[in-house]
């Protein structure tokens, strides 16, 4: 074999563990490492070159080639802000995010703010003097919308593209992606009646406009069949409670009148409220049923374990991902930028039907109950 066919092998062998793009070491090198002379490397490189295996730049170096089709543009930087990547949900969404990034050669910053709103307001500076070319963000929950607006507004003054994502912020004008809440409060709560519950909870962390679409759904269900809707039944858990939703749920059993089901604002709420009901001599399922939401590895743990409404986190984020593009693009978007995807119930074991006669408590009515004002 001549010379030259030798050392073009070698390359090869070289080469198959080198990615698209990455440069060579120097010609100088090649000769040392594959024992040639610089002629016969030269050759064996040009006739790589012909066949589209390597590349040179003058000045530069050599290079492997791409295969067809890959995108060689300098990519795009975004951002994305979630407030804990830890959990299940964001964990989803990022993901979709990143799939259709990694598909339009763009790259992803991370940021994570632990639903603390200091840090995500340090991300976003942060992520404007990084010359991102747009946002997507999981808002943080905050009580006075005039701060949430002043927050975003650093963003849309500097004319960054946004995309929000699970939540909407009242007054920023930007597009938002999320669940269907108040379709998914529903479907949890037809879920119960179906099953033969009638005197149904809605337990949720705070009152916020995530909380209230799943409470409308909620109430709306109970119309729907003819159930009497007990506004005692309708409370907020407190962010005193240790594990989420124990105290919410206790006072429920309390204070709530008759209760034979309990629907969960998030999976969260549900660890706290079967500690609650067990502490009580009360059967999951048998008793009392139990629906979340999100469909989170909380589900699998508890026992029995959890039905729950399916959040499609990853399906979120894919959607974002394509919006922001299509905005940072120029493309026209929707004068009514909301969309919406559906829940899903995901069956288990923690609400099969009664098998007694609804929980009646002792005790008064609980006056803790944030939801039960009428809008006039």
């Amino acid at each position: 074999m001549l010379r030259y066919k030798e050392i073009k092998l070698m390359l090869l062998q070289k080469i198959s563990n080198m990615s698209p793009l990455d440069r060579l070491p120097s010609r100088l090198t090649l000769c040392k490492e594959l024992d040639t002379t610089r002629s016969t490397l030269d050759k064996a490189i040009k006739e790589l070159e012909g066949e589209g295996i390597l590349f040179c730049r003058d000045g530069s170096g050599t290079y492997v080639a791409a295969p067809a089709g890959y995108d060689r543009r300098k990519p795009e930087n975004w951002g994305i802000i979630v407030p804990d990547i830890n959990e299940s949900i964001y964990a989803e969404l990022v993901r979709g995010v990143e799939d259709v990034a990694q598909e339009m050669n763009v790259n992803l910053i991370l940021c994570n703010f632990d639903h603390d709103p200091r840090k995500q307001e340090q991300y976003i500076r942060r992520l404007i003097l990084t010359g991102v070319a747009g946002v997507i963000i999981v808002p943080v929950l905050r009580k006075d919308n005039n701060e949430a607006r002043q927050l975003y507004s650093i963003l849309t003054d500097t004319e960054r593209p946004i995309v929000f994502c699970n939540m909407q912020v009242e007054g920023v004008q930007a597009p938002v992606v999320m669940s269907n809440g108040f379709f998914g409060g529903y479907l949890a709560t037809r879920h119960l009646i179906e099953r033969g519950y009638r005197h149904i909870a809605y337990l949720a962390k705070y009152r916020y406009r995530t909380s209230e679409e799943r409470c409308q759904g909620y109430l709306t269900a109970l119309l729907e069949s003819g159930l009497e809707v007990n506004r005692h039944l309708i409370t907020l858990d407190g962010e005193e409670s240790d594990p989420p939703g124990y105290l919410g749920m206790k006072a429920l059993l309390k204070n709530g009148g008759p209760l034979d089901a309990v629907f969960c604002f998030n999976d969260s709420l549900m660890e706290g409220a079967y500690r609650a009901l067990k502490e009580a001599g009360l059967r999951i399922s048998d008793d009392v049923g139990v629906i979340g939401y999100d469909n989170t590895s909380i589900c699998q743990r508890l026992k029995p374990e959890a039905d729950s409404v399916s959040y499609p986190s990853a399906a979120i984020g894919q959607a974002a991902a394509r919006l922001l593009k299509k905005i940072i693009s120029g493309a026209t978007i929707s004068e009514f930028p909301y969309y919406l995807f559906q829940p899903e119930i995901v069956e288990r074991a923690s609400c099969l039907g009664p098998k007694k006669s609804f929980y009646q408590p002792d005790g008064c009515e609980t006056d803790k109950n944030m939801f039960e004002e009428e809008r006039t």
